[in-house]
């Protein structure tokens, strides 16, 4: 057998937290024994000495007894740890449990061992496994946040999309409030005084209609930049769920992109239930998932195709349940639900790719500047609704159906 020490790439600094000076010097011996160089090495008998002494040096590794005077078992460990995130811990423990072991890794060391049962090679071998575990450690928490930070960005990226394709239409929906103010504007300063103080027009209840109307048409233009910075969430206060009228909703996220509607001549059909229950919801998140299913069926669609939107109550049944692969601690077959159909009249999609429709970053779009999160997010949204969305082909014509389902209030 090897007995060779693993080699380190720069001399150690060791802090050895243990109260008994016996099992301190038969450390201290072994930490010598091999030829690698210690650079700095001190200890301590309690917690609160270990603590003071890591304020004053940057120790690589802390060789940590759990049952010191001021402190016993895993609350030394969590204390040190939680403290001192950074540093590398190998606990030097006097009973031996197979719990105990496992748990001190979960509980934020790199290694451990059992005093009396370990030799000088057995001491280096660990501190070198615990000091590359813990650099592991560091490279995957780097690697994580790097993804999340990764992930955020491209988010941002399928929202603005979205937003953009909105904003676009908002420039449309502005022209007519803008035009009614550019000509009662210059209607009004026809109406102002000459340099002789001489009015030169101007018939008092029509003033009075154009300052109306420039008021009405600031109010309409402002409600329309509301709207998108409401559906950006520049404006909203918070997420928070309340009852809401589902119709309502749906209206509201059909007049956000109504244009694209527009350009293609899609002619949309509301077929809405007047008397289903209020849903509990987040009214933006709610809105950005229509908005996108709204889009989705925009880009399927053929010029001149038709765009479907209905809601309905509906009682569940087995074949939901199975078919949806519904969670049964949220639906039970027998239980009545809100669902909202988005119906388009594209060509469908292939069997291939339904299967991959809610996987992150797939899309089929694009030419259309998809990066394949709007799926991805929506089905979180639902989901943190306690909802679901579902994507299937129409078996009767062609076209897409993306259904969301909602549990009523009450």
């Amino acid at each position: 057998m090897n007995k060779t020490p693993p080699k380190f790439t720069q001399p150690l600094k060791i802090l050895v937290v243990e109260d008994n000076a016996i099992d301190r010097r038969i450390l201290e011996t072994m930490l010598h024994e091999f030829s690698h160089p210690v650079s700095l090495l001190k200890s301590a008998e309690t917690l609160a000495g270990a603590i003071q002494l890591l304020e004053q040096h940057p120790f690589d590794v802390v060789i940590l007894d759990l049952n010191l005077p001021d402190s016993e078992g895993k609350d030394t460990l969590t204390s040190l740890s939680a403290k001192y995130p950074d540093v590398t811990i190998v606990i030097n423990t006097g009973a031996y449990e197979d719990e105990l072991g496992i748990n001190t890794l979960s509980y934020g060391a790199q290694d451990f061992l059992v005093k009396g049962k370990y030799t000088a090679y057995v001491l280096h071998k660990a501190l070198h496994y615990a000091l590359e575990r813990k650099r592991l450690e560091r490279e995957l928490t780097a690697a994580y946040q790097q993804l999340q930070e990764t992930q955020s960005q491209l988010l941002e990226m399928e929202k603005m999309k979205v937003i953009g394709e909105i904003a676009s239409g908002i420039a449309h929906e502005i022209r007519n409030p803008l035009a009614t103010i550019s000509y009662d504007t210059t209607f009004l300063q026809a109406c102002l005084p000459d340099r002789q103080g001489q009015i030169l027009s101007g018939d008092p209840a029509k003033i009075q209609i154009a300052l109306t109307n420039i008021k009405e048409a600031v109010q309409k233009a402002n409600g329309i930049v509301n709207e998108l910075l409401n559906f950006a969430g520049k404006t909203s206060s918070s997420s928070s769920k309340k009852p809401e009228n589902l119709n309502e909703i749906i209206e509201k996220s059909l007049s956000l992109i109504r244009h694209e509607f527009h350009k293609k001549h899609i002619q949309v059909v509301g077929r809405f239930d007047q008397s289903i229950p209020q849903v509990n919801i987040d009214r933006n998140r709610i809105e950005q998932v229509l908005v996108n299913l709204m889009l989705n069926a925009v880009h399927a669609s053929p010029q001149g195709g038709i765009l479907e939107l209905k809601t309905y109550c509906q009682t569940i049944s087995e074949d939901h349940c199975r078919s949806y692969n519904l969670d049964k601690s949220k639906f039970k077959a027998g239980d009545t639900v809100i669902m909202c159909d988005v119906e388009d009249s594209g060509n469908g999609i292939l069997p291939e790719h339904l299967q991959k429709i809610f996987e992150p970053f797939f899309t089929t779009k694009r030419d259309f500047g998809g990066v394949g999160l709007g799926l991805s997010i929506t089905k979180s949204i639902m989901e943190n609704h306690n909802g679901i969305v579902a994507i299937e082909n129409i078996t009767d014509h062609p076209g897409v159906r993306a259904r969301l389902v909602f549990q009523p209030c009450g």
